[in-house]
C-alpha cells in the first residue's frame, strides 16, 4: 500500500493526499501564525511557500506522506497531518505533523487525526512510528500522552525553527502491538 494513495477516510476524516490544488487552502492566514513557530527552518528560505514545495516534493520522493483533512460531517477544512523519514524496508516512518485551524475542537481533531494515522500506519504494516516533538509545544505534549507512547530520548539543541529559535525535540514511539492497542482504544474513544 501507498501511504500517499487517495482515497482514505476513518470515521470522522477524510484524509486527501497534498497536492497543487490545496495551495490556497495551505496559504490561509491561521496556518501560518499558529505553525510557524514549530517548523524547522530549511535551507533556500523559511516561507510558507518553500514548506509547501518541499512537502511535495519529499511526497513525490515517496519519503513522505502528508494530507489535507477534512471533516466527514461537515466536508470543512479540519488541517493537515503527514508523516516523514518514511523507510519501506524497515516498516518505519515518524508521524510528521499535525495541525488544525484554532478556532476549531483542538483536542478531539487531534485524537481523530492520530487515530487515522496510526491506523494508515499500521496498515501499511508499520513495526514502528515515532513522533519528535518539540517540549514547549504544551498542546502536543499534553495530547500525546493521552495515546501511551514510549518516551526514548531527548534531544538538546536538535534543530532551529523558521523563527530562528533552537529547540529540544523529545522522542516518542510504539510499536506495531502498542498501535493496535492505541487505535482501539481512540476508536472507542471517538465514538
Amino acid at each position: 500500500m501507498d501511504l500517499s494513495a487517495p482515497g482514505y477516510e476513518t470515521a470522522l476524516l477524510r484524509f486527501e493526499p497534498v497536492c497543487d490544488a490545496h495551495r490556497d487552502l495551505l496559504r490561509g492566514p491561521a496556518i501560518e501564525k499558529s505553525l510557524w513557530k514549530y517548523m524547522p527552518a530549511l535551507s533556500g528560505g523559511t516561507n510558507l511557500e518553500n514548506y509547501l514545495q518541499a512537502l511535495l516534493q519529499t511526497q513525490k520522493a515517496g519519503i513522505a506522506a502528508y494530507y489535507v483533512l477534512f471533516q466527514k460531517s461537515d466536508g470543512a477544512y479540519a488541517g493537515i497531518a503527514g508523516f516523514n523519514e518514511i523507510n519501506r524496508i524497515h516498516r518505519r516512518l515518524r508521524n510528521n505533523i499535525s495541525w488544525h485551524p484554532p478556532d476549531m475542537d483542538a483536542i478531539r481533531l487531534y485524537q481523530a487525526t492520530q487515530h487515522g494515522m496510526m491506523k494508515r500506519a499500521y496498515d501499511w504494516r508499520a513495526k514502528r512510528m515515532e513522533w519528535q516533538i518539540n517540549p514547549k509545544n504544551e498542546f502536543i505534549m499534553q495530547n500525546l500522552q493521552f495515546l501511551e507512547p514510549t518516551r526514548e530520548a531527548h534531544f538538546r539543541n536538535f534543530e532551529r525553527t523558521a523563527d530562528g529559535v533552537w529547540i529540544d525535540k523529545i522522542v516518542y514511539s510504539m510499536t506495531r502491538p502498542e498501535l493496535a492497542a492505541a487505535i482501539e482504544r481512540l476508536e472507542r474513544e471517538l465514538v
